[in-house]
């Protein structure tokens, strides 16, 4: 059962990452699990088996996390544990078009937890293979700075070509050019602001012919950013 927190989520996260798991009645077989899936997975489950060690009966009351992504479910929506009993909870992660590693976490409060300081912070670090790579994510220019192109590399990691399908930007602001270096297999994007005298931002859309939903729409974002000091 998922009940929102009291207190913002940011605050909620910090507070609840200076919490002590040592503190839990509950004694997991792991707070921390790494997962790699299939390049098309669109969700994976992550158990977590846990045994309430104390001498009194304990009640998980509640749970929460950033990441709307995630889904928490006991197994036989047992809320309750006497002393020596056993119990598991099972993570949904609906995977989206993630790639990469993405590391979520999940709090669980028992009933005797303060609203700010869940007992049991569970981690999952699920890796999905990156099979059409922009490498960086972003492009940055400091605004008045010089307007120098910079470029975005593109490599497939499949055992099939992908090929660029389609693309476009979304801000004029940042004309671009597109270099096939090798068909399928690896591009280059580079792109020369016009203007860098007011921050801005954009959005390159890449469609490629990918079999797998998660690479067939890819972006690559540009900015122009106020100067740091």
């Amino acid at each position: 059962m998922r009940i929102l927190p009291l207190l913002p989520f940011l605050l909620l996260t910090l507070l609840a990452t200076l919490s002590s798991n040592a503190e839990s009645p509950l004694s997991f077989d792991s707070l921390k699990k790494s997962v790699t899936v299939e390049a098309n997975a669109l969700k994976t489950t992550v158990p977590y088996t846990f045994e309430n060690t104390s001498k009194n009966t304990v009640t998980i009351s509640r749970w929460d996390s950033a990441c709307s992504c995630l889904n928490a479910r006991i197994k036989g929506s047992k809320m309750t544990y006497k002393p020596g009993e056993k119990g598991e909870i099972r993570i949904d992660f609906e995977l989206g078009s993630f790639s990469g590693t993405q590391a979520k976490t999940v709090m669980l409060w028992t009933e005797k937890d303060s609203a700010a300081s869940p007992s049991i912070i569970l981690t999952a670090a699920v890796t999905i293979p990156t099979l059409f790579e922009i490498s960086p994510k972003s492009l940055v220019w400091d605004m008045n700075d010089t307007k120098e192109p910079k470029t975005f590399k593109i490599k497939v990691h499949d055992d099939k070509p992908i090929n660029i399908s389609n693309h476009n930007g979304t801000n004029d602001t940042f004309p671009y050019t597109i270099k096939t270096i090798k068909e399928g297999w690896e591009y280059e994007i580079t792109v020369t602001p016009s203007d860098v005298s007011t921050p801005s931002i954009g959005m390159i859309k890449i469609n490629t012919d990918s079999k797998i939903k998660r690479y067939q729409r890819q972006q690559a974002f540009v900015y122009v950013r106020t100067k740091k000091k």
